[in-house]
């Protein structure tokens, strides 16, 4: 599944931006309490991102082309 991010964010000690409004990332998998996702587009393309379930509802949404 892919999403795309409606809300940027930075890391918890707001030092780095982790995402921007209109990334993509795709989800690789889903753990009680973590999304492990990869970055596909944007700011974050080609990173690996460890998530919250909070941040992935908070921040983004079910991308459609």
């Amino acid at each position: 599944m892919k999403l795309q991010c409606i809300k940027g964010f930075t890391d918890s000690d707001n030092i780095n931006v982790i995402c921007l409004q209109g990334d993509v990332i795709s989800i690789n998998e889903v753990a009680e309490g973590s999304i492990f996702c990869e970055g596909e587009y944007g700011w974050c393309a080609g990173f690996e991102l460890a998530l919250t379930p909070e941040r992935i509802a908070e921040c983004f949404r079910v991308f459609k082309k």
